[in-house]
């Protein structure tokens, strides 16, 4: 209880976001290697999470109009969410 309380608390403090959200999802994955539940789509799901927080790093460093990032931003974002339902339904 104290772990999520201080992992929540010191998220919203420094707003880390690219360095919180892969731990926090590779410590979904364990219990799933556990017990075998669901193991693709959740570790896919976090492959293209790992993905497309890599790829919002690097175009916030090498991109520097601003109208310009902030659409490869939203291609970036739109395009992972779409492989991860494509990868869904194709294991289903």
């Amino acid at each position: 209880m104290q772990f999520t309380l201080a992992l929540t608390a010191a998220v919203l403090k420094e707003k880390n976001y690219s360095f919180w959200l892969p731990r926090f999802f590779g410590l979904l994955v364990v219990p799933g290697f556990l017990f075998d539940v669901e193991i693709l789509v959740l570790f896919q799901a976090v492959i293209f999470l790992h993905a497309s927080l890599g790829l919002e790093v690097i175009i916030d460093d090498y991109v520097h109009t601003k109208a310009t990032k902030y659409q490869f931003l939203f291609l970036a974002k739109i395009f992972s969410i779409l492989l991860v339902n494509l990868h869904i339904f194709y294991l289903l």
